[in-house]
């Protein structure tokens, strides 16, 4: 399968040819440098980088090659750090024997004209299609690597005949003996399949890329990044002072190395976003530098014309801008890449303002999870509250994927309250220490506040209790005095009559008889006064759907009424009687206000059930709400009614005109 993870595990048995190689190559360099200095070469740039190059490419092959998925590679590198320690002792052994007039030291000469092309063409045209596991990213793409072997090869070959000087050291020695009349055409060709050999390669390595999963894109990362530095150095070095120019060139190799190697033996993967970060800063601060420095310079160059003095006031004025640019350029990419994680007090500060502002404290998890999610920016977050044993989600920004998450326990004064859990920023892409310390920070603030939650979770639970248990007591008091005391009493006096006409009238008994059967009878209207102040009496005699019915019958007659229409699905065997005694007194609060306020005329009743709740809603075509609508004492005692049960009440206006009243309640509560 394409695209496999490279993990390197321990260190195998390490070949012997790969030290030896090695070792060769050191020695070669370290002769071919002396033998350069001892000709009288200067310690210059080209020796230096020639000298620096062929060490580091034979010590990251040796490096490399010490793993089984580094070892392709690793090979390669001490390959072309063999080919480049050559270059460098066919170099110094040519100015040497030049000066010194010893035999032969023209085939020395003629080796370092086409030496170079087999450590410097490999870096662009072969590493890159074989990054990082030493094969293609599958069998179409070989054809890459190995346009890019025979790119070097030619460029090699081209090079050895190619009419020109026999290098000297710092003297041109005589003309090329091999040369041919073909072989600057030869060489134009070979630059050509450098570049073709070139751009198939990153495209190899783009296939890789677009297939790879997490892990090896992060490692690919180092080698992306490098690869733009070296095309920034390439682009812009004519443009640069010299020796600024030389140095960036001899960085090129260190930089692609030093990415392959970090990246085949995954180490320390994530420290490249550091990396990133400060680029961004200081090629930002370099631009802005310069421009402030220029635009000094330009406007005092036409004010005070010419003066020598224009240089010293604009780095003046460059220095003391500099530094708080660079400051708050830090602050910026910091937060753009990793959030507030070197801004933990901040952040926390952020959260507590933002804790502070919300009213309903169901709403604090989804506070919590978008403030962690900010400040971490990370891509999903989730927020899980401990309730009788059992996890639930309260709260979550984004989608979890596959990739691991952090999870951190929420706790209150030692006790587990719930759980935070929080995806990476990226894929692959792990927490740093300071990303966890933040993260521990917020956990101990929402900790406090899902504790809230849980206390006003178990508040609103009581509360249903509490409304649904006074309710029942409701309905069963009110049972009990229908069925029970009413027609008790009323059969006592009835009773008490009827023993009375039994007796003649004079007699005094039959006087007390009388004011018995009164007191009974009273008693029986006194109880059915009780019952008919119960709250829902209809909704306890009719039924939910029948008593709205009713009620809206009489609504309807009312002068100036508008036209009702009512639409009822509802299985009343599952409402729960403090449900229907709710929505029932939202209904009549919300008809009358249409009736009142609303100058509509037509009006929609609609009572349903779905999802476990029951809706009421009214809608009207009147004059609506308005903008600056202020809520009365009607609504607050809707949403009262609507809340102590769990509910959720809107009011709003209507897409085109008047208002919609919607109450939902949750129909588990009731048992």
């Amino acid at each position: 399968m394409s695209g496999v993870t490279v993990t390197t595990g321990r260190a195998v048995r390490q070949p012997p040819g790969a030290l030896l190689t090695l070792a060769a190559a050191v020695v070669m360099t370290a002769a071919g440098g002396s033998l350069s200095l001892a000709a009288g070469t200067a310690l210059d740039w080209a020796l230096v980088g020639n000298v620096g190059h062929s060490l580091l490419l034979g010590g990251a092959g040796w490096w490399l090659s010490r793993s089984r998925g580094g070892r392709p590679v690793g090979w390669l590198l001490l390959g072309t750090g063999t080919a480049g320690a050559l270059g460098v002792l066919a170099e110094g052994s040519a100015a040497a024997g030049f000066h010194a007039g010893v035999p032969g030291w023209q085939v020395a000469a003629w080796l370092a004209l086409w030496l170079w092309p087999l450590y410097v063409v490999p870096l662009f045209t072969v590493l890159p299609s074989i990054f990082p596991d030493g094969r293609a990213p599958s069998g179409n793409w070989r054809w890459a690597s190995w346009l890019g072997a025979g790119a070097s090869v030619l460029t090699a070959v081209a090079a050895a005949v190619e009419p020109g000087p026999l290098p000297a050291g710092e003297d041109a020695g005589p003309p090329n003996p091999l040369a041919i009349a073909a072989g600057g055409t030869l060489m134009t060709t070979a630059g050509l399949v450098v570049v073709a050999a070139v751009l198939s390669s990153l495209a190899s390595l783009g296939v890789r890329w677009h297939r790879a999963g997490s892990a090896q894109r992060q490692q690919m990362k180092f080698l992306w990044y490098a690869m733009v530095l070296v095309l920034a150095i390439e682009l812009l070095g004519g443009l640069m002072p010299y020796h600024v120019a030389q140095a960036g060139y001899f960085l090129i190799p260190f930089l692609l190395v030093g990415a392959i190697a970090l990246s085949v033996r995954r180490y320390r993967l994530y420290d490249i976003d550091l990396v990133i970060r400060r680029t961004v800063v200081f090629a930002v601060l370099t631009a802005v530098v310069s421009a402030i420095y220029l635009g000094i310079v330009s406007v005092l160059g036409m004010a005070v014309g010419p003066s020598p003095g224009l240089a010293l006031i604009a780095s003046a004025a460059v220095a003391g801008f500099a530094e708080p640019v660079r400051r708050r350029l830090q602050r910026a990419v910091s937060r753009l890449l990793f959030g507030q994680r070197e801004e933990p007090l901040e952040a926390l500060a952020g959260l507590r303002q933002q804790l502070r502002a919300v009213a309903d404290p169901s709403e604090m998890p989804a506070t919590t999870a978008n403030a962690v999610a900010r400040a971490l920016r990370a891509e999903y977050v989730s927020v899980q509250l401990l309730a009788d044993g059992e996890y639930g989600e309260v709260a979550r920004v984004g989608v979890s994927g596959v990739e691991p998450s952090v999870d951190v326990p929420l706790e209150w004064r030692g006790e587990l309250v719930g759980t935070l859990t929080v995806g990476p920023r990226a894929p692959g892409e792990a927490y740093s220490r300071s990303d966890l310390a933040l993260l521990n920070e917020l956990a101990y603030a929402i900790g406090s506040a899902l504790h809230a939650v849980r206390l006003a979770e178990d508040l609103r639970t009581a509360q249903e209790q509490a409304v649904h248990a006074i309710a029942d007591e409701r309905r069963r008091l009110r049972q009990d005095l229908h069925d029970g005391l009413g027609p008790l009493l009323s059969g006592i006096g009835l009773a008490v009559d009827g023993v009375r006409r039994t007796l003649s009238t004079d007699s005094p008994v039959a006087g007390e008889l009388r004011v018995i059967a009164d007191q009974a009878r009273s008693a029986a209207t006194e109880v059915r006064r009780i019952i008919d102040a119960l709250p829902s009496a209809a909704v306890a005699d009719l039924g939910l759907t029948a008593a709205i019915a009713d009620h809206l019958e009489r609504c309807a007659e009312l002068p100036g009424a508008p036209l009702i229409t009512y639409h009822a699905d509802v299985d009343e065997a599952r409402v729960p009687p403090a449900v229907a005694d709710a929505a029932y007194f939202v209904l009549l609060e919300a008809v009358a206000n249409v009736l009142r306020h609303a100058d509509a005329v037509a009006c929609t009743v609609t009572l349903s059930t779905g999802g476990g709740r029951l809706v009421v809603q009214v809608d009207d075509d009147g004059a609506g709400i308005g903008e600056r609508y202020v809520a009365g004492v009607g609504t607050a005692s809707m949403r009262r009614r609507v809340s102590e049960l769990g509910g959720r009440f809107e009011l709003r206006p209507r897409d085109t005109e008047g208002t919609t009243v919607r109450a939902g309640f949750p129909m588990e509560g009731g048992g």
